[in-house]
């Protein structure tokens, strides 16, 4: 489809009305507001916007939306078809308005908004706030919601065919994301974003209008680590979908938040960049199929950090890897040119490249559960073992405490004697059982 027919088909699209159109319209509504306004902290002060009311063809989705960031480069990976350029291009075209509509249906329904306004009671009471030349800054959720409901009912969804809105005056594009993130990322949000579809915004926004990372945290009131952290994670994700043959199927990682923080909280707990490796090969095989792990996530990644050694090994015994026949070479190699560390195993990384081989994968989780396993096993085996002990330490701690602090002439002593026959009942009990099993 050319762009001339794309415009064309625009002209009568239900995703808005062409800009001349809607500029046109702007001016004779706001020529004579009708006295409800919209209160917004816009370019450094609290300004009171006029409500307006039009048809609800006129507005057009804002392609550069944080919520549909991740759910853009899903739908490019999974439509090899669509135009290249179709997010990022020309937003008036109608079939990027299209595609930005199913995807804020998808996260519409994610919320529910089609299952509250399809009661007819609940109608709008916000205005919708758009930019000068008519794209939605916020609010692109529910008039695709109503969209939808009138397209499909217009009969009984009627109301819906016009909507309140509010024009933003003339600003530049840094302006809207700081509007955007004060009144969709901020404490006061109403729907969370998943923590991939923020990553993919923050980061669209760094490159987009060269945001810092100092301005970045400011803009989404965080720490400039807590960025760095997010970007480290989203790094992982994309390293993730990418080894498994699925780049920027965000949705498979959308669940996977603390297993990514927990990947990135671990990098610096492992000396050994071959180790590193392998526990970051090890930490992706239990994303990709978390069910068989037998632990949530974010447990079963620590588990393998604190059991690295054991996983390497019986890894090792599984995966018949050998080092670079030139060692030194190879491993500089391997290393990125540089020369490898002291106390490097010159197989690590190969067993880290065999065990994400999509043939090993499933052994290798295998091994990986079953090291995680057998490790709490001994936990807690070794917890029953020194249970008897723990609980003589901490009798013997408090009559300790006593001794020191309670023989005092305040102290009351009713009772005392009762407890101490009490004690010396068990104590005798513990004792008798000692001597008989007691090794000699």
């Amino acid at each position: 489809m050319t762009d001339n027919q794309n415009q064309q088909m625009a002209t009568s699209s239900r995703f808005g009305w062409p800009k001349p159109k809607r500029t046109e319209e702007f001016a004779k509504l706001l020529a004579s507001p009708q006295g409800a306004t919209e209160r917004v902290v816009f370019q450094g002060k609290t300004i009171d916007i006029p409500i307006v009311r039009v048809p609800i063809d006129l507005p057009k989705y804002r392609l550069v939306n944080g919520r549909t960031a991740s759910l853009q480069s899903e739908y490019l990976a999974k439509t090899p078809k669509a135009r290249i350029g179709l997010f990022s291009g020309d937003p008036e075209l109608w079939d990027a308005q299209e595609a930005q509509h199913k995807l804020l249906l998808q996260l519409a329904r994610q919320a529910d908004l089609a299952g509250f306004f399809e009661d007819t009671v609940n109608q709008q009471v916000n205005p919708i706030l758009l930019d000068q030349n008519g794209f939605v800054v916020n609010g692109n959720r529910r008039m695709a919601t109503w969209r939808e409901l009138l397209h499909k009912e217009p009969g009984k969804y009627g109301h819906f065919q016009h909507i309140d809105i509010a024009v933003l005056p003339h600003c530049e594009e840094r302006e809207i994301d700081r509007l955007e993130a004060r009144l969709q990322i901020t404490k006061d949000i109403r729907a969370d974003y998943s923590w991939d579809a923020q990553a993919n915004m923050m980061l669209a926004k760094q490159k987009r209008d060269n945001f810092s990372m100092k301005e970045l945290a400011e803009l989404y009131d965080m720490k400039e680590s807590e960025v760095e952290l997010l970007f480290d994670m989203r790094a992982y994700a994309e390293e993730f979908l990418k080894s498994r043959g699925k780049p920027n199927h965000w949705s498979m990682v959308a669940d996977s938040e603390f297993a990514f923080k927990k990947i990135v909280a671990a990098r610096g707990k492992i000396s050994s960049v071959g180790k590193q490796q392998i526990f970051k090969e090890a930490a992706f095989i239990l994303i990709e199929k978390p069910e068989e792990a037998g632990i949530r996530l974010y447990e079963a990644i620590p588990a393998v950090l604190e059991s690295i050694d054991e996983v390497r090994t019986k890894l090792l015994e599984a995966f018949a890897v050998e080092p670079p026949k030139d060692v030194e070479a190879g491993l500089a190699d391997l290393f990125g040119g540089v020369p490898p560390a002291a106390g490097e195993d010159s197989r690590d990384l190969p067993l880290a490249q065999e065990i994400q081989k999509p043939e090993n994968v499933d052994a290798a989780r295998k091994i990986i559960v079953e090291v995680i396993e057998s490790q709490r096993q001994l936990q807690k085996d070794a917890k029953s073992a020194n249970y008897l002990l723990d609980c003589c330490s901490k009798a013997q701690a408090a009559l300790a405490a006593a001794v020191k602090e309670g023989l005092r002439p305040e102290s009351k002593l009713d009772g005392v004697i009762k407890q101490l026959e009490a004690i010396k009942a068990q104590s005798d009990t513990v004792r008798a059982y000692v001597e008989q099993h007691a090794k000699h």
